[in-house]
């Protein structure tokens, strides 16, 4: 009844817009939404023929939708019930227009016709379970790109669609859906519960594709678009078929077996989609991209930091010149003949570490030192550093220990006596550790060094002649001014102020003594007064409070 009412209605509404001169009632009746423009100014007759069309096939879908299961059927319990009603539910999902945004249908949609894809494949008799795994695989491919590209960013859709890898997807994606649409009717002649008209309603959804192309070649406006809803509603047909059909009794036959050019032909596009690994590289070219990949002059790493598979390679990379055409393959056999010679004593033209890379084996013989890794060097190096470090700091306790207190008849609890080596001429100094020195350091330190002592602020920089032993170095904090000025053996006494910010004054620590000299700064903050005395080999430094008396 609801497929003759809407026949009728259809038929009607065709009739009121041959009267009034235009298609919009009967474009409303059969398309269920209102037209564009393009319509409008289409001429009626091919559209009102089109909606037609569009009328009868409707109805007949309607009734293929609406009928109840078919006769004398076998009781139907489990997957192939809810298989039923997931195709009735796809088959109005299709039927009726939707007007909700792009992302909200396709979610639907694939919510609908997923699940009964997988029960579909469950439902399926007379199939192994390879040819099932391979449809579902296949039958998912599409699924799969409607939810990636209709869920993208609006703003990157149109950077999306024309790009390469979208073609190719899209490529892949509809090989994959004929091949499963293919397999998936086979499967149905298979089972035995689906009639003859069923399956050439099935493969009729392949025809309609190319008839839709052949009608807009032919054809313009609102005409293309009714003949192409009509070609596409043979989809819903073969849904609404295969629920009604689907509680007959299944007449299985022998299994049916994956042929070989289908299994290559569904995996083909899933390596598409997915990709290779890792991009293709020639076995002899300097010019291939690759993790060792050479540009102009490049001196490669130790052979113990190279793959062994990444050596050859890598010895291209430092023997190749761009302006001659040699091959790598003659490079190599260059390289292995100068390794033979090697080997064999006589004389060759290559660095040890460059033949290392083809012959480790042989350069091992003469150059152990070139198989070791930059890890190891770094050890090595850290361990003669150390050791270097060592003995500088025993010659260094051994001349503290040879120094001596310059004037002893003054003493301070505050005070200490190390020796200072002056290999490279260079100051040692008093400073503020809270205070910035390093503009009153550039300040004091221009051109030729002071002769003796220099003073800026929180800094002092005092200067000894380069010499080649060792300067004894001794300190005093005094809390007041020490006694006059004695100049008897010395060569230079000099003063000069010291400020102290913070409160404190240290002494540089002097060349690898461990001796550490206390805070000269005995009255916290303020100015101070240094005084220094001086001859070869030993330096007197008494630092007090400015402006106070003995």
């Amino acid at each position: 009844m609801a497929a003759s009412a809407f026949l009728a209605l259809t038929v009607g509404s065709v009739i009121l817009s041959l009267a009034i001169g235009t298609a919009t009632p009967a474009w409303v009746v059969t398309m269920w939404y209102p037209p564009d423009e393009i319509v409008g100014n289409s001429p009626p007759v091919p559209v009102l023929g089109g909606l037609l069309l569009l009328g009868l096939v409707k109805s007949w879908t309607l009734w293929q939708v609406l009928r109840g299961p078919a006769l004398k059927a076998a009781s139907t319990w489990g997957a192939a019930a809810w298989l039923r009603l997931l195709l009735y539910a796809n088959a109005v999902w299709l039927l009726i227009p939707s007007f909700l945004p792009g992302p909200v249908e396709t979610i639907i949609g694939l919510t609908l016709w997923v699940p009964a894809l997988v029960l579909l494949v469950v439902v399926l008799s007379g199939s192994g379970r390879p040819f099932r795994l391979v449809l579902l695989l296949l039958g998912l491919v599409e699924p799969a790109r409607s939810l990636t590209y209709g869920l993208a960013d609006a703003a990157a859709e149109p950077r999306l669609f024309v790009s390469p890898a979208y073609q190719v997807t899209v490529m892949a994606a509809a090989l994959a859906t004929f091949v499963m649409t293919v397999m998936l009717l086979l499967a149905q002649r298979r089972d035995g519960r689906w009639s003859r008209v069923t399956l050439l309603i099935g493969l009729g959804t392949f025809a309609s594709g190319f008839l839709v192309e052949l009608v807009d070649s032919l054809t313009r406006g609102g005409t293309i678009e009714s003949i192409a809803e009509a070609m596409d509603v043979l989809s819903i047909v073969w849904l609404a078929r295969t629920a009604h059909e689907l509680n007959r009794e299944p007449s299985p036959k022998a299994p049916l077996r994956v042929p070989t050019a289908v299994m290559a032909v569904a995996v083909l596009p899933l390596l598409m989609v997915v990709g290779p690994e890792g991009g293709p590289r020639l076995s002899y070219t300097w010019r291939s991209d690759g993790p060792m990949e050479c540009q102009g002059r490049w001196e490669p790493p130790r052979v113990a930091d190279i793959p062994a598979h990444e050596r050859d390679r890598a010895y291209l990379c430092s023997v190749r010149k761009p302006d001659r055409d040699v091959s790598d393959q003659e490079l190599l056999g260059m390289g292995r003949g100068a390794c033979a010679r090697f080997a064999a004593g006589e004389p060759v033209k290559a660095r040890p570490a460059l033949l290392a890379l083809l012959c480790p084996e042989v350069v091992a013989r003469r150059h152990p030192d070139l198989m070791l890794s930059s890890a190891q060097m770094e050890r090595q190096q850290a361990e003669k550093e150390n050791v270097q470090r060592e003995e500088l700091a025993r010659e260094a306790r051994k001349e503290d220990a040879l120094c001596r207190d310059p004037w002893p008849a003054l003493r301070t609890r505050f005070q200490a006596t190390a020796s200072y080596y002056d290999w490279d001429a260079q100051p040692y100094g008093i400073y503020d550790p809270k205070a910035d020195t390093e503009d009153d350091s550039g300040a004091l330190w221009t051109g030729d060094p002071p002769e003796t002592l220099a003073t800026r602020g929180s800094l002092a920089l005092i200067f000894t002649p380069a010499q080649d032993w060792a300067t004894c170095v001794t300190a005093k904090a005094l809390s007041s001014a020490p006694p006059p000025l004695r100049r008897k053996g010395w060569d230079k006494v000099v003063e000069a102020d010291i400020v102290s910010e913070s409160g404190h004054l240290r002494m540089q620590t002097l060349s690898a003594s461990r001796v550490r000299f206390p805070d000269l700064a005995r009255r916290g903050p303020g100015r101070y007064r240094l005084r220094l005395y001086t001859r070869p080999g030993v330096d007197l430094i008494l630092v007090y409070p400015a402006g106070r008396a003995a």
